[in-house]
This record gives structure tokens, C-alpha cells and sequence, in this order.
């Protein structure tokens, strides 16, 4: 640019002939420098603007880690942290590209990871879990103040929320309305959206479009119409783009190889490479999918490897209806597509529960709280009427019994509401009887079945330890020295947790574990009963070892993290009651007990904490 500008000043001062041209070369030399200034910096602020889209992002999935590992109790320092530093982001967004890039961030935010809208058939979950009892429309009185939805639906999360679930036909507000669902996606972190059954009326409709489709090929190969390859690859394209997130490199590469254009072009020509084109689509499907589906995907390259696909290349010089060895192989190709389609909605189906662990079960613990508190109040209301008396009793009448037996214990340390709660919570959990549901606490409605599965499974614990240890007796009285006990318990409690256990069935393993008929008859039943002093024993040290964990106040996420890295301390102090052999039962245990206590008591402690001693 300097230089022509240099040979057009020099020409114009020497009135030479060409300084009109040189000028003209000179602007056409500075139009181009400044085109690509101009480009330049528009690159330098598109990569700047997606540097900083991209931290704003993370700054979100951080936040949702934290909320993650804490179990919904993230500390509200990074809460402030991390919003500030979302704030500051946005401005300079706004400020760099405009309200345009910040409604583009907006946006980003609803397209998912690892699946994506899209207008194919879908798994859809069961939205009703099984939980709760039918005690749970108790809570369920009138319709939420929209000041409660309207606070938790302004939450930023929320739009993610929305679209996770948006998958299954559901929304955030219902699913936080749905009190049996929100629950249960709460308490239970193994809770996973499975595919509609095939007894369902979505899973059998899915079924139907699924066996048309292939009909519809088979019927066109029948009658000579070689035209099934491109829809088949024009039907896994689209399959794929659902879980291939869009500008990618992925993406760009199977809307390439399998743009139905370029398809029938290579048909045409007979250049068309089967092999290429599902290998493409196998490979990219593992680059997305979870390790877990990766044999599946090596079976599949196996199969597909095996078969010859050669003669597919040229159908299109077949004259009507194709040879019986390419009917075979396109029928090989037909029930291979058929796995991958099936492959495909798996994959999604994993990253759409990956994303119910990372962004919706954080979104309910936050707004759970107060949505069942809202709930509370309005049923209190429409029964007790305002009787500030009458609402204690039936909030923390069921804690009476612990709350007089703590006052009257001999001790110098003041006792909490918490401690209160906790001790009336393991008074439930080791009561001799199943907790009915005339019985169930009006706090407790929704986990009825909860602590009867709490019930069962530490009656099942106990019993199992307290047979071990009445082996592990007999075999030293014997001289066996061998301890199998870990492996004794496993086999005692796989038994004791069947449905309709019988005592002669419990008597039997036992002498098969001892070797031994003596006595078992009379030494088994006594050995189990609730009066037993040894049985007594070890549920009391239980129920204490339990209630320190407990009382340590630790996040349920801490807990279970602590209890794990700490095993064989765990396991030490089992032992002192004859209770190793189920270390790891009872950690799980533990940990169930800790994440029911922990939301029950954030919901309601607002009443539990009106008794005297608060």
C-alpha cells in the first residue's frame, strides 16, 4: 500500500502522464489493506467473543458440579462468585458484539451437549416412579401461589430444565409440581428415564413406526425397487442428529459423506461404499456415546465387517427384483440398521439422564424446599385452622416419645432439635413393625415406603450378621479356621431380602454354610429373635453407630464420600458388634438414611424446630 501510494505521489508532483491510474492502484491498494484489517479484527473478536462464551458456559456446568457433589447444598460463596463473574461476562459480551450475542448466548445455553430436538420418535420415561404410597395426593390441596413457580421458574437453570425434560413431553414446573416425581428424583440418584415399554401406548406406537418403516423397504426390495440404501442411510442421518451436537466436526462430516444427493450420486456411478458409510456412523456414534455402549458398537463392526455388501454398489443396473444372495445381504443391512436406530436412542437416552444428574436433580433440590413447604402449610391450614397447637401435634407428634427419653437421659450437653429428629427418625427405622399408613407422620407421607424399605433392609442386615456369627462359632468349635463370613453374609442376605422367605429355607443354608444338622432346628429361630440378647445387642450398637454418623451434620454428598474413602475404619468399628461382614450394606444404608433425614429435616424443620427443645 506505502509503495503505490509512494509511485502515485511521485507522478502527480512530476505531472507525469499516469498518475490518474496510479491513484486509481493506490485506493485499490489501500481498499485491500483495510478489507483485510477489517477481517482481521472481526476474526480477533470472533475468537475473543467465543472465548468468552465458552467460560460463561463453564461457569454454568461449575456450578452445576458444585450443586452436584453437594447434593443440591452448594455453598452460597461460589453461588455469588460465579453468578459476578457470569455478570461481568455478559457485559463485556454485550459490549463487544451487542444484545445480539447475548440473546446467541441465551440460546446456546438450551441446545444440549450430547442430544439435541429433534422431531424423531423419542424413549419416553414413566413419569410416575413408584414411591411414596398412595398417601402422596395428601399434600396436594389447592394449586401453588404463582409467586412459588414464578421464583423457581426465573431461576437460569430453569430454562435447561425445561429442556432436558422437554425430551419426555414434560416441563420444569410440572415436574416440580408432580410431588411423587420431584421426590423421587431427589432421594434417588439410581432413579434413570427409560424407554417406553412395549406395553405402553407411546412405547407401542414407537414399535409400529419402527416396523413400518422396515416393511416399507423390505416391500420395495421385493418389487425390484433399488432405492432402500439411501433411504436407509437418509433415515440414520437423521438419526444421528440427535446426538451429534450440531457445528461440529462430526456433524459436518455426516452431513457430508451422507447429504442424500451426494448418495444417489455414487449410486449412479456405482461408486457407493456401504462398509465406508456404517463404519462412519458407528465410529461417530462412539466418539459421543458412553463407554458403556462401546461393545455394542465393536458387535456391530464385527457383523458388519462379515458381511459381503459389494453388489449393493451396483443396484442400480439391477433390472427388477435383485438376486436371492442380495436379498440376504440387504436383509443383513436392514436388521444392522435396526440395532444402530435401537444404538442411537440408547446413546441419547444416556446423555439426557447425564444431564437429569448434572442439571435437573441440582434444580429441584434448590426449589424443592420451598414448594413442599408451600404444600405443608397449605394442608396445616385447611386442617388445623390456624390452632398453633393443634399444628405442633401433628408436625412433631410422632418425635414425642424421643424428645422425653433425651430431657430424661443423664447428660450435660444440651439436646437439639436435629438430635431429636434424628433419634425419632431411627426410632421408625428399627421399630419391630412396618410402618403403616395410619401411623406415617404427617411430614412423612411421601416416604412411607421409604422407611419400610429402610426397615426391612436393616432387619435383613442384622439377621444376616447374627447368623454369620453364629457360624462363625460352630466353625471354630469345630477347628475350622477359615473365615468366610464376607461370603456366608452375601449369600444370607441375598436370601433374606427374597419375598417369602421361609424359616426351614434360612435353617437349611445355615447347615449347609456349617456343615452341620445339630441343633440348627432350635439355635437358628432363637438366634433371630427380636429378644435374642445377642440379636438386641447388636441393634442397639447399630442404631448408635448410625445415629453418630448422623449427627456428625454433614452434607449427604460429604457423608458418602467420607464412609467410602474410609472403609476399613467403617469396617473396624463393625467388628466390635459382630457386624464386618456387612460393612458395605450398612455404609449404603447409612447413606440413604443420611439423604432422607437430610431433606426431610430442610423442609420441615420450620415446625419441627417450634417444639421446647428447640
Amino acid at each position: 500500500m506505502t509503495q503505490t501510494y509512494a509511485q502515485f505521489a511521485a507522478a502527480f508532483t512530476s505531472h507525469h502522464a499516469g498518475w490518474y491510474q496510479k491513484q486509481l492502484a493506490s485506493v485499490a491498494s489501500f481498499k485491500a489493506f483495510y478489507a483485510a484489517l477489517d477481517s482481521w479484527k472481526r476474526s480477533d473478536a470472533k475468537k475473543l467473543m467465543l472465548a468468552m462464551e465458552r467460560h460463561y458456559l463453564d461457569l454454568n456446568q461449575l456450578w452445576q458440579s458444585v450443586q452436584h457433589q453437594a447434593l443440591g447444598e452448594g455453598d452460597k460463596t461460589w453461588q455469588a462468585g460465579i453468578r459476578g463473574q457470569q455478570d461481568d461476562l455478559l457485559a463485556k459480551i454485550r459490549a463487544l458484539g451487542g444484545d445480539d450475542a447475548v440473546e446467541a448466548l441465551t440460546l446456546s445455553q438450551r441446545e444440549p451437549q450430547l442430544s439435541h430436538s429433534s422431531t424423531q420418535s423419542l424413549p419416553v420415561p414413566s413419569q410416575q416412579p413408584a414411591a411414596g404410597g398412595s398417601a402422596s395426593d395428601t399434600l396436594q390441596v389447592s394449586p401453588l401461589p404463582s409467586t412459588v413457580l414464578a421464583k423457581a421458574m426465573s431461576d437460569p437453570v430453569s430454562r435447561e430444565v425445561n429442556r432436558v425434560l422437554g425430551n419426555f413431553d414434560l416441563t420444569a414446573s410440572a415436574a416440580l409440581q408432580d410431588a411423587k416425581l420431584a421426590h423421587e428424583l431427589v432421594l434417588d440418584p439410581g432413579l434413570r428415564l427409560e424407554p417406553a415399554a412395549s406395553n405402553t401406548l407411546v412405547g407401542a406406537v414407537q414399535q409400529a413406526v419402527t416396523k413400518a418403516f422396515f416393511a416399507h423397504i423390505k416391500q420395495g426390495i421385493d418389487q425390484g425397487n433399488n432405492d432402500h440404501v439411501l433411504g436407509i442411510l437418509t433415515q440414520l442421518r437423521l438419526d444421528m442428529h440427535t446426538i451429534v451436537p450440531p457445528s461440529s466436526h462430526q456433524r459436518e462430516t455426516l452431513d457430508r459423506e451422507l447429504d442424500p444427493e451426494w448418495i444417489a450420486t455414487q449410486l449412479s456411478n456405482g461408486a457407493l461404499d456401504v462398509h465406508a458409510k456404517f463404519r462412519l456412523i458407528l465410529q461417530t456414534a462412539r466418539s459421543v456415546c458412553a463407554p458403556i455402549r462401546d461393545d455394542t458398537i465393536d458387535s456391530l463392526l464385527d457383523r458388519l465387517t462379515a458381511v459381503d455388501f459389494s453388489a449393493l454398489a451396483n443396484i442400480h443396473k439391477a433390472m427388477g427384483a435383485l438376486s436371492n444372495e442380495a436379498k440376504s445381504n440387504v436383509g443383513e443391512l436392514l436388521e444392522i440398521t435396526q440395532e444402530i436406530m435401537q444404538l442411537v436412542r440408547n446413546v441419547r437416552l444416556d446423555a439426557l439422564n447425564h444431564q437429569l444428574d448434572v442439571t435437573v436433580r441440582p434444580w429441584l433440590r434448590i426449589h424443592i424446599v420451598e414448594y413442599e413447604q408451600t404444600k405443608m402449610a397449605q394442608l396445616l391450614e385447611s386442617q388445623c385452622q390456624s390452632d398453633a397447637q393443634l399444628i405442633v401435634a401433628k408436625t412433631t407428634g410422632w418425635m414425642h416419645a424421643a424428645a422425653t427419653r433425651e430431657s430424661s437421659a443423664p447428660c450435660s450437653l444440651p439436646t437439639t432439635a436435629k438430635h431429636v429428629f434424628l433419634e425419632a427418625v431411627l426410632d421408625m427405622c428399627f421399630a419391630p413393625v412396618a410402618l403403616s399408613e395410619e401411623d406415617t407422620p404427617v411430614t412423612w407421607t411421601l416416604d412411607r415406603l421409604r422407611i419400610q424399605q429402610l426397615q426391612n433392609e436393616l432387619q435383613v442386615l442384622l439377621s444376616a450378621s447374627a447368623l454369620c456369627a453364629l457360624t462363625k462359632a460352630l466353625a471354630q468349635n469345630s477347628g475350622v479356621q477359615a473365615d468366610t463370613s464376607r461370603q456366608n453374609a452375601l449369600e444370607l442376605v441375598s436370601l433374606l431380602r427374597e419375598d417369602g422367605v421361609t424359616m426351614d429355607r434360612i435353617i437349611g443354608m445355615v447347615q449347609r454354610i456349617t456343615g452341620s444338622e445339630e441343633i440348627m432346628t432350635d439355635l437358628v429361630p432363637k438366634t433371630l429373635a427380636k429378644n435374642d440378647p445377642v440379636f438386641r445387642l447388636m441393634e442397639r450398637q447399630l442404631r448408635k453407630f448410625m445415629l453418630a454418623e448422623l449427627d456428625k451434620n454433614e452434607a449427604p454428598g460429604l457423608l458418602a464420600r467420607r464412609l467410602e474413602s474410609n472403609s476399613q475404619a467403617i469396617s473396624a468399628a463393625l467388628s466390635s458388634f459382630s457386624m464386618s461382614a456387612v460393612h458395605k450394606e450398612v455404609v449404603e444404608v447409612l447413606i440413604r438414611a443420611s439423604r432422607l433425614c437430610s431433606l426431610n429435616w430442610q423442609v420441615y424443620s420450620p415446625w419441627y424446630t417450634k417444639t421446647r427443645l428447640a
